[in-house]
């Protein structure tokens, strides 16, 4: 820790104090009705624009959620609490993150009943990209976390903390578990779920490891040293068995883009010489998903069938989706 003390602690007057990173992250410091207020309203809008703008595939609805969406507080919140030992905090950090995860999973679920029809979960790119984690996001997760924690030590470049919220995606990831529960996609919403849980770990470990440089342990008074380390083996717990099913999806995604490829290949063979044309190949909860656009009847889907299955494995499934709507299970 030596050494990354020495490159992110470079003196006091470019380092927030103590107590102005606390007076940032925990709930208890300050007016704690204007920050509550500040809190739940800025969650359930952000939670409300992040659902639709996943069910209408709008990238800059989305990108506008992750920019006013307040749920990483209570993360950086549980990350300094754990350094600086203070188990009131870490309790009511921990309560903060659960209750905002709970309403933001409840608002897309709702949301996702009223709307969930307007495109097909399975080709919706707002879904699927979030559906599949693999640990190329842990440590994506992890960087981007550094860069936040570190933002808020600093006072020369807190002006970086919109640009991390739109890196680091928390309430659209909760907004696509919502929206997947919602529409009984149990396995694509444990994949989100999963991205969520990478995203928050990611984020504890960055905010633990440069709060610790920053010198805020020694900083503390009347620090609860037993407390600290059990947040620390919680969050390296936590992160270890993350890696298991990230690490297994990662393995799992070499394979399906290879077979991905396969399918897109047969199916742009598949089209050729007729008036259809391939859309999209995509990958959602273990499942090829390709989608066909083309007027009249399409052309003979056991030709498809059969060349897809020369390459892709009887035991992957692939479905194909026809602009109109209808599905056909190869």
């Amino acid at each position: 820790m030596g050494w990354l003390e020495r490159v992110l602690n470079v003196g006091p007057e470019y380092r927030n104090s103590l107590a102005e990173v606390e007076d940032g992250v925990f709930f208890d410091i300050g007016s704690q009705r204007a920050k509550a207020t500040k809190f739940w309203v800025q969650l359930a809008l952000s939670s409300i624009i992040a659902a639709g703008g996943v069910i209408a595939n709008s990238t800059p609805a989305v990108i506008g959620a992750m920019i006013i969406a307040p749920l990483g507080t209570p993360i950086y919140g549980l990350a300094l609490a754990a350094v600086i030992g203070e188990r009131r905090e870490l309790r009511r950090s921990l309560t903060l993150l659960a209750s905002g995860v709970a309403l933001n999973i409840l608002i897309g679920v709702i949301i996702g009943w009223l709307t969930v029809n307007r495109t097909p979960i399975d080709v919706n790119p707002q879904i699927v990209g979030r559906t599949s984690p693999i640990v190329l996001d842990l440590v994506i997760a992890v960087t981007v976390g550094i860069s936040g924690s570190f933002a808020l030590s600093r006072r020369d470049i807190a002006d970086i903390l919109a640009g991390v919220a739109i890196a680091i995606s928390l309430v659209p990831v909760l907004a696509v578990v919502g929206i997947t529960l919602g529409s009984g996609r149990l396995d694509l919403a444990f994949g989100a779920f999963i991205l969520f849980l990478t995203n928050a770990a990611a984020i504890l470990v960055a905010g633990t490891l440069v709060f610790t440089a920053m010198g805020y342990r020694k900083d503390a008074r009347n620090r609860d040293a037993r407390a600290g380390r059990r947040a620390a083996i919680a969050i390296a717990i936590l992160v270890a068995a993350l890696l298991v099913p990230l690490g297994a999806t990662s393995v799992r995604t070499l394979f399906y883009e290879r077979w991905t490829n396969a399918a897109q290949a047969a199916t742009k063979d598949w089209v050729t010489g007729t008036e259809w044309r391939l859309d999209t190949v995509d990958l959602a909860g273990g499942k090829i998903v390709v989608t066909v656009i083309g007027p009249g009847a399409a052309p003979d889907i056991q030709r498809l069938k059969a060349a897809i299955r020369r390459k892709v494995p009887d035991s992957v499934s692939v479905k194909v989706i026809e602009a109109s709507g209808t599905t056909e299970e190869l």
